[in-house]
């Protein structure tokens, strides 16, 4: 089996997989940061596929940190994106899978186990929602909706952010926050809305969805702040407008 076919493979299955667990053995790992035994579940599952065919690559994930390999391969999991949404029972969580080879993107993919949702995207080839192309939407600015995310783990920097947010606010319909990076980013590839905005994320949480928006036609701009990704993805079309208004 190739890394590609797997790394599809395991997200469906991963995704059927959450959809039969529930949120139990909650653990508080930090201000607003939490992990259930379904979160260990997953991963360690995860894991054990990708190691029992590929045993020289390389894992990252949220919960067990990182496997060092020894061939340039590297897969990136969160097992599930959203893990408060998931303890809440409000449906937007995820499955998050990426694959890299010495320190590039070559393939990604994102389940959401709840409305059976499947992303995915290879480089180069595009990206896909249950088999089907998408692309980043085309509606004008002031008739979208944009995904803006306070950074809640870090209170101190709300202030900064509620500028940027505002500004953002001025330029569109209206703004959400779903409670998931990848599936943010998968909801700016597909249309759904035209930008994404959050500070303070892991490169777990955003690997595949990065991915699949730039497969999709959505300009990702990243920058580094104490280790963690501020995160802007806008479509094409209204990227160098929107990059203006913010802190990236």
């Amino acid at each position: 089996m190739e890394r590609g076919e797997l790394l599809f493979k395991l997200a469906y299955e991963a995704s059927d997989l959450v959809r039969g667990l529930h949120a139990d053995g909650i653990v508080k790992k930090a201000v607003n940061d939490f992990v259930t035994s379904a979160d260990k579940t997953v991963e360690v599952w995860i894991r054990e596929r990708i190691n029992a065919l590929f045993p020289d690559d390389a894992i990252l994930g949220e919960e067990e940190g990182l496997a060092a390999g020894q061939d340039g391969w590297l897969w990136v999991v969160d097992p599930i994106d959203g893990t408060v949404n998931f303890m809440n029972g409000f449906p937007l969580y995820s499955v998050s899978i990426a694959l890299y080879k010495d320190g590039v993107c070559l393939a990604g993919a994102v389940s959401n186990p709840f409305f059976n949702e499947h992303f995915t995207a290879v480089k180069g080839e595009g990206a896909f929602l249950n088999g089907k192309k998408i692309t980043a939407s085309q509606l004008p600015l002031e008739a979208s909706l944009a995904l803006v995310v306070p950074p809640h783990r870090f209170h101190d920097s709300l202030e900064r952010f509620w500028e940027d947010e505002r500004r953002i606010y001025d330029l569109v319909s209206d703004t959400r926050s779903i409670g998931s990076a990848a599936l943010s980013l998968c909801y700016t590839a597909c249309g759904r809305c035209s930008l994404y905005y959050e500070w303070y994320l892991h490169i777990y949480d955003i690997a595949a969805g990065c991915l699949i928006a730039q497969e999709a036609g959505v300009d990702v701009i990243l920058s580094q702040e104490g280790g963690l990704y501020k995160v802007l993805a806008v479509s094409a079309i209204h990227s160098q407008k929107t990059r203006k208004e913010v802190s990236l």
